[in-house]
Order: C-alpha cells, then structure tokens, then sequence
C-alpha cells in the first residue's frame, strides 16, 4: 500500500478524509472537527482510518507520500475577526486608503449599510517618506527613520504582523522590501507582508487590502502549519503535505505560510474540481456544483469542464485580489441555526452550532433548533443510521429544540420542522438563482451536483424550485471537496500590470512580460518537484474599454509567439466576451489592456484511484421503511442501502437512499437512476435518464 494518497479537508463542523490506492480503492471518513485545535480532528480522522485497515497510524503515514490539505482557519480567522493584531505602513498622504476603499456602499441602494470592518484601526496605519511615480520612476527616497520609527511605535502596541502597500509598488518594490528589511529587524518574529508580493498590480485600495489581510491571517496559518507538521512527523510522517489554495490547486506549507491570503476558499476550493470529475463521465456541457456541509452552503458553475477563476473579489467585506475559484458562499448548513425574528419571522442561519455542541440531536449539549433537527423529524435523516452508524441522534432532544421554536410560532413541532427545511431551502435557491440568472444563465440547462453531507438531502427541492432536469449525487458526496483535493495540481499565478491601447498595443513588451513571469513561476515549479517538461503553462491578458473600472480576461492560445496579428486576434474577441458578461457593447470605444497573467501547472503526487459501478440487481429490495415528509403529510417510504445499487438500477420515489455519510432524498414524481459512472442520477419518474441527458447535451430545456 505504498502508492497511498490523502486528502483532509477541515471544515467548521466535521473533517473529511479521502484514502486512494491500488489495494484499498477510494475510501471515504468523517469525523468531527475540534474548533479549538483544528489539527486535533485531522489526527482523530487519521486514527479512524488506520483501525478501518487494520493498522496502526505509522504504518498508515509511512505508506503515504502525499497528504493534501484544505482548511478553513484563514476563512474563519477573517469571518470572526480573530486574527494576528495588525499593523500598516503606506505612503504619506495614504494613510486613509483602507476606509476610503473605492468611495463605493457594497450595497449601493442601502443608504443604512455599514462599511466593513477595519482589519487595522487608524493609530496602527503609519504614513512613511518616499514616492514612485506612475511610471515607476522615484521621486523621493524612502525615508528610513520613519519606518523605524513606525517600526518601534508598533512593537510598544504588540503589533504580531505589519503590512507594507507603498504607492506605485507594483512597478518598483525597491521601497517596500527596503521598509521590510528594517521592520523585520525592529520587530523580530513578527509576520511581514508586502504588497508587492502578494498583489503585484494596479489599484492602489485592493492591493493595500491584500496585504493587511495576508498579515491579519498569515500568523494563524503559519502557527496552525507548523503545529500540524511536528504533529505528522511525531506520528511517523515524513511524504509531502500540499496546501489547497483558493485557486484550486496546491503548493507547499512554506508558499501558502508566506501567501496565506491565497488559502481563504482552501476548503471550498476542491468542490468545483471533484463536481467536474463527477459529470465527466457524462459529458454534460454544463454543471452546477453544491456543497452543503454544517456550517456553510457553496456553489460553483462549471461550463465544458471548467470552473471560471476570478482574480479577486469580497470576503468578510475585506477586498483582496488573489485568484480564486468563482465560489458563491452563504451561511445554510445542516448546523444553521433556526431562529423566530422580532416580528415573528422564521429565520434559519447563518450563525452555526458547529461541531461543538452541534445540533441538538447529536447530544452534545446544544439545544438551539437546527436544519439537522428538522431533517431528523421530518425522516429525511436516520436517527440509527447517521455518519453511518457512528453517531445515534436523539429524536427526543431534536424534538425539544425544534418544540420550543414551534412554541414561539405558535404551531405544531412537525409545522415547524417543515419550515426550517423550506426556509433553508429558499435561501439555498436564491443563492443558486444568484449565479444563474442575475449572470443570464437559464438554470434549467444545468445539472446539479449534490455533495457535502446535507446536500443530498436537499438537493431534488432545490432542483423543484429551479426546474432543473438532473441532480448527480457523487458516490463519494459527503466528502467532496476532500475528493477533489486528491486529483489538484500545483497551481501558481503570476501577474504584471502592463498598460497599453489599442489599436497598437506593445506586443513585444507584453512577450517580455509573460517571458519573465514564466521563470519565476517556473522556478517554483521546478522547486515542488515538477520537472520542466511537465508544467503547462496558460498566458491571458485583462482587457477594458477606457474608462472602465472592470475587465476582462481573455486567454492567448497555447504555444504560439506573442506578436501584432496574434494580439489583435485576442482583442477581436472582445467584444462578444464583453456582451455575454455584460449583456451590451460599446462600438467606437478604445480598448486598454492593464495586466497580463500567467497560470502554470504542474502534476502534484501520485495517481488517484476513480470511483465506478459495477451492474446491480434490477430490483432491489429495501432495508428498511420509515415515514418521511412530503407534499404536506407524512408517507411510508422504503429506504436502501446506497453502497450496493448498481449500475443501471432504478428507484422511484418516495425513497430514501442512505449512503455512508449521508442521505439522497428521492421525492415522489423523481426517480433514482445509477448511472454507469457509479454516481446517482435523480430526474423525473416520467423520463429515462438518457432522455434527460439528450437534452442537456443539446442545451435544451427540460420542464
């Protein structure tokens, strides 16, 4: 069993494991995270595979050469405002840029919106002597004694990490890496970000924002590394271990303890990757990837396999430009807590119980109402059989909690019961309605993945209310993005702000550009092990109208010479990316191109062990029966054992399909088809599947 590979992924309320190999196969885990000390659960899950094989954690880690990992601890060290108390040097006359941001409300028409939060109060922003201008040119030499002196007036704060974003930067980091060497000697031990580094670009407010909150989390990752690492050598471990990034690849402790802002989506980051493996074997165009563990709710769309990478966006309201997978997130777990407003309202989320206490049905103290709960009592979910029998709820318990929000409704338990799960439901469909139709994509011409352990359980309703015609429930559902993580490259993004107009944009100054991008991420490549031969390499260039704040980014094609005609035939495309995006054009307006961008790849670890059917008996027969809730009433359903099904098996509902780890909710009118895949395919009881996919290969739409 040496040709071993994991993948952990630490999420706010349970820990996914993911074990592939010749012998073993592909074996999934789950266990409950210790918010407290995260790498706690990740030695907990280790222990519980290595009885599940019959060995002893050494043996387990000594057979493994690659453990790959996603967190959420930068995530929720930003979400919670615990992170490393933070201090910031700019350019005098800048010390407002923070709470200036772009003069903009996030939500333009809310005159009552608060600004975000500052990561660091104004007496910690020190303004310092020195100036590039717009060309990189210096106008006036960094003035030393004020970043001393700034230096030593943040130590007697008990500053832990200083950011450094001086204007202009980008062009010249001669000034920041200057400031760097003399912050560092003033305040040892404390984490140094500088804005040259982690946002090498244009736009003074984002990359001064990158970089505080590179320094707010970078001290907790880094902390949280080092623990894991001794914590994996202690028990015999001495492969690689990769990071998952926000991008949706990896790199090691020591690039992301450095880029901790590039590890903010790590956890989410392997859910769009696994979707995609998943419907692969489908071929189908287009996907919409969910995933709903405890605590939160993802969404991701993928179109011909590929899931868009933005190069920023808004996280806690904090603005950091770092590419990212195009994940939308909102606070709906099968933890979300149910709650009545001041009005009387039904509320569910987003403050979570976490794994610790939990839902009220774990036992574990809690006693707030939960989506858990309500699933428990509307017999969606097993009490005997939940995490696959490692867990019994406690239907008693469930039943106080969820009483006691009935009681302040003025209804019935099971009334209430069926609102928490409509109510999570609706904001679950409103967040996928939010990356379908307010971008002009037609829901209906999508399928839709279903993984986290709550997301199957769900995932037929929200297909209901979006008229989506297939839901793909992965064999491996519960631990998706852990799933995704095994199959990551090492991923690296490089960027240059180059400016140029059209219509005779400097060709030859952007093959310059990408020419030297390429060697340093290249360099970094070959420092992970990637042979030469084996990095694959993406160019792009970020193209607007003048005038314009928002650009876009348009792909070079592979392998051939930057020059005048190649440059002009990128730009031609322009205008039909900017309609789709946009939904118009502006004819007569010149173009501006402001970065260029380089992606490299290269191939992380050992191969990954693919899920697959075998054929299953035509009619299977089910384990057991319990009442669960559909239409408005109660119904005697049949529920199975999802790990036998075969391929080309069919269920009608009503039907509960139980997997190790979770549970597919097949209303009636729905049928469950196994698809040759391995993976369940839930579709209308009228259509065979094959219809279905007919369709959706044509684009059509399924009503």
């Amino acid at each position: 069993m040496s040709d071993l590979r994991l993948a952990v992924d630490v999420g706010g309320t349970f820990t996914d494991l993911v074990l592939s190999g010749a012998e073993v196969g592909r074996r999934s885990y789950k266990t409950s995270s210790t918010p407290a000390d995260p790498a706690a659960g990740v030695v907990n899950g280790l222990h519980t595979i290595a009885a599940d094989l019959g060995i002893d954690v050494g043996a387990l880690l000594a057979q493994t050469p690659v453990i790959v990992h996603g967190t959420t601890i930068t995530t929720n060290a930003l979400l919670t405002r615990t992170g490393a108390r933070t201090g910031l040097l700019v350019t005098r006359g800048f010390r407002d840029t923070l709470r200036l941001r772009q003069g903009q409300r996030e939500r333009q028409f809310d005159s009552r919106s608060a600004p975000p939060e500052l990561l660091v109060p104004r007496w910690r922003v020190h303004p310092v002597g020195g100036r590039f201008d717009r060309r990189g040119r210096e106008l006036e030499p960094l003035a030393e004694a004020d970043v001393v002196a700034a230096a030593r007036a943040l130590a007697q704060d008990g500053v832990e990490a200083v950011a450094i974003a001086l204007i202009f930067s980008f062009l010249d980091p001669a000034h920041e890496l200057r400031a760097a060497e003399l912050v560092r000697r003033e305040l040892p031990g404390a984490f140094v970000s500088l804005s040259a580094a982690v946002a090498p670009e244009v736009r003074l407010y984002e990359r001064t924002s990158t970089a505080v909150v590179n320094a707010y989390v970078g001290p907790i990752l880094r902390t949280y590394l080092d623990r894991l690492q001794a914590r994996l050598r202690e028990l015999g471990f001495d492969g690689s271990l990769l990071v998952m990034q926000s991008n949706g690849g990896v790199a090691t402790p020591e690039v992301v303890a450095e880029h901790a802002v590039s590890t903010l989506l790590s956890g989410p980051a392997g859910g769009p990757i696994a979707g995609a493996e998943a419907v692969a074997p489908l071929e189908l165009p287009k996907a919409m990837t969910i995933d709903m563990g405890g605590t939160s709710f993802e969404v991701s769309l993928a179109r011909g396999g590929v899931t868009d990478v933005r190069p920023g966006g808004l996280l806690g309201g904090q603005a950091v430009t770092t590419p990212m997978l195009d994940i939308s997130t909102i606070g709906a777990g099968g933890g979300s807590i149910a709650w009545v407003t001041a009005g009387g309202m039904l509320r569910v989320g987003p403050q979570s119980a976490g794994a610790l206490p939990g839902p009220a049905c774990y036992g574990r103290g809690g006693t707030a109402a939960t989506v858990t709960d309500a699933g428990l009592l509307l017999g969606y979910v097993g009490g005997e059989s939940f995490g696959g029998g490692e867990l019994a709820l406690s239907r008693v318990a469930a039943e106080q909690a969820v009483g006691a929000l009935a009681r302040e409704l003025g209804i019935d338990t099971t009334a209430a019961a069926a609102g928490i799960y409509a109510t999570v439901n609706a904001a679950m469909t409103d967040s996928l309605r939010l990356v379908t139709v307010s971008r002009g994509l037609d829901p209906r011409e999508f399928a839709l993945v279903a993984a986290g352990g709550a997301g199957p359980v769900h995932a037929a309703a929200l297909a209901r209310d979006l008229e989506v015609p297939l839901v793909v429930v992965p064999r491996d559902a519960s631990v998706l993005c852990a799933a995704g993580m095994l199959v990551t490259d090492f991923v690296h993004h490089a960027v240059r702000t180059v400016y140029g107009r059209t219509p005779a944009p400097d060709a030859a100054a952007l093959a310059v550009a990408w020419e030297e991008l390429e060697a340093g991420v290249a360099a970094q490549l070959e420092r992970e092990g990637v042979a030469p031969q084996q990095a694959r390499f993406r160019r792009s260039v970020e193209v607007r109208y003048v005038g314009q704040v928002h650009q876009i980014e348009l792909d070079l094609p592979d392998g051939e010479a930057v020059d005048g005609a190649l440059l002009d035939g990128v730009l031609a495309t322009f205008p039909a990316a900017h309609r789709e995006r946009y939904g118009h054009v502006l004819d007569g307006v010149e173009l501006e191109l402001v970065n260029v961008r380089l992606e490299a790849r290269g191939p992380a670890g050992t191969p990954v062990v693919a899920l697959g059917g075998a054929p299953g008996e035509p009619e299977p027969a089910p384990r057991a029966a319990r009442d669960a809730w559909f239409d408005g009433r109660f119904v005697a359903t049949p529920v199975y054992d999802g790990a036998p099904l075969g391929v080309g098996v069919r269920l009608e509902g009503p039907a509960l399909v139980e997997l190790s780890t979770s549970t597919i909710v097949v209303p009636p009118g729905t049928a469950l088809t196994v698809a040759p895949s391995g993976s369940y395919a839930l579709h209308g009881a009228a259509d065979p599947l094959a219809d279905v996919l007919e369709r959706l290969y044509a684009g059509g739409v399924s009503v």
